[in-house]
């Protein structure tokens, strides 16, 4: 969940997305509600506090830090570790998870691996006696490939070898390329999969088009998911962003907390398309630096095409436990009602 955004008057690198919440007192159903945490300090809002208690969430997936490649020390190294309080919010279940960037696994060498987890385990220990977390599931996300499919394999592994993990579920993120290719890709030695329904187009590409959600694609992809062999939990998306583009239709990056009001400027943008603008004129604006002809593109998730979403997958994966969206942010949640929220929830059951 590494995505590459425009810091201020410049191109960063950032982690992120977004995600809501709902409202009616939900059916009896085996079936949780449950949200990703993706800061770097576990502070909920009292707003998002009274959403999730609204909403009946039972479990929250909390980044705990993530793994990257050290160019200078040649080595893996964890960075963005989470800070988390004791006295964080009860009544809930929280999940750890790392995330671990498939560079890790491409430059890895194998007798390293085992010093990785090592060290992995040891901090994840850490953080949960700090915050006095025991959890019940650990979740590894990794966007892995054919080509570091052995490498991931093998780290998880040695985490079912690991003390602290014992007597825990261990699931890993599945992505849509990796349900469709389970050959190629192959299938991760884990618990339990988390099935991401977003990022399903190409960020890069520019047009008029959706990244984030895209039905046609997922249309695709979902008619494997009968046949993977692990057991799935579901995650929707509720972010938005905006991608910038130079004039050239090359992709420079993301601007963050960007919202289509915003762009709706008639004296700064001209629109292109559905959700589609394009920079008048050399400027500085919300402290990002535009070029004239470069064009934003915003997207987001509507309650319609999510609730068709979980149409597509309601049915197709009985084993399903859990049903978590991405991610816990209140300008994020805000744009979704409790009766929004809710609507996906039922047509998933």
């Amino acid at each position: 969940m590494q995505l590459k955004f425009l810091k201020k008057g410049s191109i960063g690198l950032l982690i992120g997305s977004c995600m809501a919440l709902s409202c009616h007192k939900p059916p009896q159903s085996h079936l949780k509600k449950g949200f990703y945490y993706w800061k770097t300090a576990f502070k909920p809002t009292n707003y998002e506090l009274k959403r999730l208690d609204s909403f009946h969430c039972n479990s929250l997936y909390v980044r705990f830090f993530d793994i990257d490649w050290n160019e200078k020390s040649n080595t893996p190294q964890p960075i963005a570790v989470s800070q988390i309080a004791k006295s964080r919010p009860t009544g809930y279940t929280y999940v750890p998870v790392i995330f671990i960037t498939n560079e890790v696994m491409h430059k890895i060498q194998r007798e390293q691996l085992e010093l990785l987890v090592k060290n992995c385990t040891k901090l994840l220990y850490e953080k949960c006696l700090q915050s006095n977390i025991q959890p019940t599931e650990i979740q590894i996300d990794c966007d892995w490939t054919q080509s570091t499919k052995e490498n991931y394999f093998y780290f998880l592994s040695l985490c079912h070898k690991q003390s602290f993990f014992k007597g825990k579920v261990l699931s890993s993120t599945i992505r849509l390329h990796q349900l469709r290719n389970p050959k190629s890709s192959g299938i991760p030695p884990v618990d339990k999969g988390l099935l991401m329904c977003y990022n399903m187009g190409n960020l890069k590409l520019s047009g008029d088009n959706n990244s984030i959600l895209d039905l046609s694609v997922a249309k695709k992809y979902l008619v494997y998911v009968q046949d993977y062999p692990l057991t799935l939990d579901v995650a929707f998306p509720l972010f938005s962003w905006s991608l910038l583009f130079d004039d050239q239709h090359r992709f420079s990056g993301i601007l963050s907390k960007i919202t289509e009001e915003q762009l709706k400027n008639a004296a700064l943008f001209n629109p292109l398309g559905k959700h589609l603008y394009q920079v008048k004129t050399d400027t500085t604006w919300q402290g990002y630096n535009l070029k004239r002809a470069a064009t934003i593109r915003f997207e987001s998730c509507s309650t319609q095409d999510l609730t068709k979403l979980a149409s597509l997958i309601s049915g197709r994966v009985p084993n399903c436990s859990t049903i978590i969206f991405y991610h816990l942010d209140s300008l994020t949640i805000s744009k979704y009602s409790n009766d929004d929220l809710e609507k996906i929830y039922r047509t998933m059951h």
